[in-house]
């Protein structure tokens, strides 16, 4: 139940103002029972018949007044609701990482709205039926419980109708499912490759595979709608017989043989609609909850999941070890037996030929991958495959950096806090003074840093290797997209500081660049030059 995550104190006041709009049609059956049975059996003047009105009247209005709160309560328990849901489900996805983009962006989206729509608002619906029928039963059973009874006893029956829909239902959500997340690729690859799509000239048979898996998209959820909706007719017409047509016949009679008058019989029928229709409603509601679950299959994961911050490691390096390391992907084996010892401060040129598995090792170093044999220690404790202690100790100058959609100061640092001196320090080691003192550090980047150059995005991720100070600084490619003059900068920047441990994977480097490495290791050979 989504419920669980909303504060208990909203829930109670959604309940106690569900109470009060219950109230509305008790109310209106009410008042209308003391009228008939004034005009009936001729009891007191005119006034009081104008009177009973009048206060069923002002109570009707308190009631509508007391609703704008009550759905005031429902809305911001469902934006509540939604927030949390998203922030866990966020949470587990960017820190468990096994989740792709095409479901991890289904998720965040379409699974959610799902839930949103079909299971959230239903729960909140269900509590308001429940009250609703559980007033009427009783102010009915406190006016004439034979007749209350013979209404209730009818409800049952479209219990029995509905569930022969649920399986069916469940089915038909989850071929929806399946098919919207189909889609939701189709129009990523569609705008995310339209450059090339473009250039080709093949916009007609790109286009026509969105087309087309909007056409089975639709198709299942048509197929979905058409079934829930069948079934909610059916039991609608089920209950008005059985819950209304026939009760009302036996009401009749007894009223016929002087059981009870015109306005107990009026009342209760005006109460059945609350006997029958949260009813019908409830059950219809299970059904939309019900289709929800494999949307709700997918999250749960994510609301169970505990997310520990991790804890600030000390910024001093005293060991890195890598000991017969081996690593096999796919039946390949990349590496065996490496075996490797980085001094504190040391700055390491790593080569290898291409497709050795240089970014693989250094992924292997962060924690990312584990070994398949081996260790890798830092600072006397084995952190094989630990990323979430070993990070810690990393920066990462990647060859193609990430760059959020937002201005220049969060892609720098990343919305953590930091000093304005420690900023302005990365800022001008890595090169971007000229850029910021043009643009500001407000300046938006645009989607994937659209605004900026390829070298202006280089040195934004070496500005956030240099900003967060870890002890270790591994740089793939770190230069790559720098002219020779900025790269050669960067080099003495990173190079010259005593402070921090470099190990570089590089292809395009010159000569002087190489001469600033304290070593050179050939990692296929293992040799130190």
């Amino acid at each position: 139940m989504t419920l669980k995550f909303a504060p208990k104190n909203k829930v109670f006041l959604y309940v106690i103002f569900a109470i009060i709009n219950a109230l509305g049609n008790v109310t209106v059956a009410y008042t209308s029972k003391i009228m008939l049975d004034l005009a009936q059996y001729r009891k007191g003047k005119l006034n009081d018949l104008i009177l009973v009105a009048c206060v069923g009247a002002g109570t009707i209005i308190l009631i509508m007044l007391a609703n704008f709160i009550y759905r005031y309560i429902k809305v911001d328990l469902v934006r509540t609701i939604n927030v949390v849901l998203k922030d866990k489900t966020m949470t587990y996805l960017v820190n468990k990482r096994d989740v792709s983009q095409k479901e991890g962006l289904s998720l965040m989206t379409n699974d959610l709205k799902q839930i949103e729509t079909l299971k959230i608002t239903n729960e909140l619906m269900i509590i308001s039926e429940l009250v609703s029928f559980v007033i009427s039963i009783v102010v009915g059973i406190l006016n004439s419980w034979i007749l209350t009874l013979i209404f209730l006893a009818t409800t049952l029956i479209p219990g029995f109708v509905q569930k022969w829909f649920a399986k069916p239902i469940q089915k038909r959500s989850g071929q929806w499912e399946k098919a919207n997340a189909e889609y939701t690729q189709k129009v990523s690859d569609a705008l995310n490759g339209s450059r090339t799509t473009n250039l080709y000239d093949a916009q007609v048979p790109v286009i026509s595979q969105v087309v087309e898996s909007a056409k089975r998209m639709e198709l299942a959820l048509r197929r979905l709608n058409y079934a829930q909706q069948g079934a909610y007719e059916i039991i609608v017409a089920v209950a008005d017989i059985f819950s209304f047509i026939i009760p009302f016949l036996v009401g009749s009679i007894l009223m016929y043989q002087g059981w009870f008058g015109a306005g107990t019989l009026i009342m209760i029928v005006q109460l059945s609609n609350e006997f029958v229709n949260p009813i019908v409603n409830i059950f219809d509601q299970i059904n939309a909850i019900k289709s929800t679950k494999p949307m709700w299959d997918k999250i749960e994961p994510a609301l169970t999941y505990n997310f520990v911050a991790s804890h600030e490691f000390s910024d001093i390096l005293e060991e890195l070890e890598i000991t017969d390391v081996s690593y096999t992907v796919n039946g390949r084996q990349l590496f065996n037996n490496l075996s490797l010892k980085i001094e504190p401060g040391q700055k390491v040129l790593l080569m290898a030929p291409s497709g050795w598995g240089k970014t693989t090792f250094l992924q292997l170093l962060m924690g990312q991958l584990k070994p398949s044999h081996g260790q890798v220690i830092i600072n006397h404790k084995d952190m094989s495959g630990n990323y979430q202690e070993a990070h810690n100790f990393f920066g990462y100058i990647n060859q193609r950096p990430f760059i959020f959609d937002n201005n220049l100061k969060f892609n720098l640092t990343l919305g953590r806090e930091v000093l304005d001196a420690d900023l302005s320090e990365a800022i001008k080691l890595a090169g971007l003074s000229e850029l910021v003192a043009e643009k500001g550090l407000d300046y938006e980047l645009g989607e994937a840093g659209s605004n900026l150059s390829g070298g202006q995005i280089q040195r934004i991720e070496i500005a956030r290797a240099l900003l967060f100070k870890r002890p270790i600084l591994l740089a793939d490619e770190a230069t790559s997209a720098l002219d020779p003059a900025m790269s050669l900068a960067i080099h003495k920047t990173l190079l010259n500081n005593k402070d921090i441990t470099v190990l570089e994977v590089a292809h395009k480097i010159t000569d002087d660049e190489t001469k600033m490495f304290d070593r050179i290791v050939h990692l296929d050979k293992l040799v130190a030059e």
